[in-house]
């Protein structure tokens, strides 16, 4: 029996509509509706890990480094993330304040406002799936699963591809 939110975990973008935001007594301009899509779940993505009994002495030992070089990376990718989803906050916090009382006054949204809204929340999930990413993909190594050391880098944008193979 499939679920009725069945749906909802298969799409990962939803389009915010505001076409009937003015009531048919208001008249509003012609215009193109106001649409926006925003991220609103992440994919799973899985790996195939193929267990191998043979394991390396050394690259036990140079897991400690890499571990550190990797921790390392990561929290400076998070520092940086961080800082900037905190400037397009205290943005947004700031035009949202000032939209509330355009709503007040005008009954009609601001559409810079709603624009950073939808920048602030692509960014954020974009950031923090890059550094998911980051440390699920180095999860095996670092559980000694497997003897193949991954990247110190970062991936330039999160994958889109299901499937495929740790770091």
């Amino acid at each position: 029996m499939e679920s009725k939110y069945a749906h909802l975990i298969e799409n990962t973008n939803v389009s915010i509509n505001f076409d009937n935001a003015v009531t048919s007594s208001q008249t509003m301009p012609s215009s193109q509706p106001v649409v926006e899509e925003v991220p609103i779940s992440y994919i799973i993505q899985t790996a195939t890990i193929p267990f191998d009994e043979k394991a390396s002495r050394l690259e036990l030992l140079v897991r400690i480094i890499w571990l550190f070089l990797t921790w390392l990376v990561s929290f400076v990718y998070s520092l940086v993330f961080g800082i900037l989803i905190l400037i397009y906050t205290i943005i947004a916090s700031i035009l949202n304040v000032i939209n509330f009382f355009i709503i007040l006054i005008t009954r009609k949204r601001w559409k810079t406002a709603f624009n950073w809204q939808a920048k602030l929340i692509k960014n954020s999930a974009t950031y923090y799936t890059r550094l998911y990413n980051y440390t699920m993909r180095r999860a095996p190594y670092f559980g000694l699963m497997t003897d193949k050391r991954p990247e110190l880098g970062m991936e330039s944008e999160p994958s889109k591809t299901p499937g495929g193979s740790p770091a």
